[in-house]
């Protein structure tokens, strides 16, 4: 098996294209079954927000390869083997994962966070997190009391910093955050955000056993520092990306502190949200 990073030039026959926020991309294999399978991760992971391209003098800066070599998966990105491995639902997993970051490096005209969203009496709450903070159950305990579900993974915002919704299956965690299973908004008796929000809360929390809320209001500026932790594309577009996340920081009220139970902090956080508006408003 070639060493990882190794630049390679397959000769891959199959391929198909497609293009989601702008960004096009190219999935090759040699065998029909991994591009079939990569075309289901496509849609899972991208929902309606992938549009496939009839195979022709498609140009794409961003082409993966995937084969099998009767040991190993592996993948490569640009002609670059960049993994492998022996699980073939791992591997899928990681394509998945893949897929949704280089579209969200790339996008045009949008900037991507790490975040849960959610809407609620026309605003969203934006919840940026890294992976284990919580941010997923918080949101998915905000869906069941009644908010609009707008994603569990990114806040895609545009140049107005209107965020838009990124809909798929929501994946939760059991047997202690171990295991992950996927499961519709539906299910959990939720309904998707369809319409683009203007960001009227950012929370920046994580679950503390015991944890007192005790909010701090932050300014938008130390507000932005905060938020910059957890965007995808500041190093290639930091111009545009601070432009956003300036407008989403002079809108909305931006908070930090941990939280408890997470049932319990859910609906006490939408009526701190609506306490806030009303309070505004009368201002």
């Amino acid at each position: 098996m070639s060493e990882k990073g190794l630049i390679l030039h397959r000769a891959f026959d199959k391929e198909f294209n497609f293009e989601s926020y702008g960004v096009r991309v190219r999935i090759e294999s040699d065998s029909q079954e991994l591009l079939d399978e990569a075309r289901r991760t496509v849609i899972a992971g991208l929902f309606d927000r992938a549009e496939f391209i009839e195979r022709g003098n498609t140009a794409c800066d961003h082409v993966f390869g995937m084969s099998f070599d009767g040991e190993h998966y592996l993948l490569y990105k640009n002609g670059e083997q960049i993994s492998y491995g022996m699980s073939y639902k791992l591997f899928f997993k990681s394509l998945n994962s893949r897929l949704r970051i280089e579209v969200a490096e790339y996008a045009e005209s949008k900037v991507f966070l790490h975040a849960g969203v959610v809407g609620w009496n026309g605003r969203a709450i934006l919840l940026p997190a890294k992976s284990f903070q919580g941010k997923s159950t918080l949101t998915l305990e905000l869906v069941k009391i009644g908010a609009e579900y707008y994603s569990d993974e990114y806040a895609v915002l545009d140049e107005r910093g209107y965020v838009h919704a990124f809909p798929r299956k929501v994946s939760m965690r059991y047997f202690g955050a171990t295991r992950e299973k996927e499961v519709s908004v539906e299910e959990i008796g939720g309904v998707y955000g369809i319409k683009p929000l203007p960001v009227g809360l950012v929370l920046l929390t994580g679950f503390q056993k015991g944890a007192v809320w005790d909010p701090q209001v932050l300014s938008p500026g130390n507000g932005i520092i905060e938020i910059i932790q957890h965007t995808i594309p500041i190093r290639r577009n930091s111009e545009f990306v601070l432009k956003v996340l300036d407008l989403v920081a002079r809108r909305a009220i931006i908070v930090k502190s941990p939280r408890g139970d997470v049932k319990k902090f859910a609906k006490f956080l939408l009526k701190f949200f609506d306490n806030h508006n009303n309070l505004v408003k009368m201002t």
